[in-house]
């Protein structure tokens, strides 16, 4: 997380991420079946600008602060090819002004055999919307922001949306949705959550189709 910038005329924007979900999602939502395995991604700097950007119209002092990005780390049984475009996306992300790039290892566990007699694992995240939690009601209670963006729809983290609300904080949501899919998004008891519905324009503005499996 940021150091505190506290007392300037902006408004600072933290946008936390779930990366995971949100590959997930809108690769379901808005990329055609049967596409490369890296359609689906997007930047998320041009990710964080944009929700900074939604919010003008009632704050104009709103500036992007930071973005925060969780997400699971591939391990040894995971195959090489696969760890060196973790690594290579993940360097460029964290090469931005902007981007912080949290992870934690994947688990794993078996899933049958290959035809040649290897052992299949199935990768599972762990621990990734815990760090996220962690780290929003910490730069509450820090006050490394003063407006937090959650990209995701999991109900894991209404603890930490609710901390940083009782601290002070505007805490927004964003959700990726297109119809026919109903509108799901974070709620807490009487308190009204501003949630960011992205649709298929949204994720064209900020979709990254660079494919990291081919290397650097």
């Amino acid at each position: 997380m940021p150091e505190s910038t506290s007392g300037s005329d902006s408004t600072r924007v933290a946008v936390f991420v779930d990366y995971q979900n949100t590959w997930h999602t809108t690769r379901a939502l808005f990329v055609p079946t049967g596409s490369p395995s890296w359609h689906g991604h997007v930047h998320p700097e041009l990710l964080g600008e944009l929700l900074c950007q939604r919010g003008l119209s009632v704050d104009p002092a709103r500036r992007l602060d930071s973005v925060q990005v969780y997400r699971g780390q591939p391990g040894p049984r995971s195959s090489a090819k696969l760890r060196s475009a973790f690594a290579h996306q993940k360097a460029d992300w964290e090469a931005l002004d902007d981007v912080s790039v949290h992870t934690r290892p994947m688990r794993y566990w078996p899933a049958g055999m290959h035809p040649d007699g290897r052992q299949r694992w199935r990768a599972e995240e762990k621990g990734v919307d815990v760090l996220l939690a962690l780290h929003l009601a910490l730069g509450a209670h820090n006050d490394l922001y003063d407006v937090a963006v959650v990209v995701s729809a999991d109900t894991d983290l209404l603890p930490a949306v609710e901390e940083a609300v009782r601290l002070g904080k505007r805490v927004e949501t964003a959700t990726w949705w297109a119809p026919p899919e109903p509108h799901k998004a974070l709620r807490i008891p009487g308190r009204q959550l501003w949630n960011h519905y992205l649709d298929a324009g949204d994720f064209a503005a900020v979709r990254d189709d660079t494919d990291y499996l081919a290397g650097p």
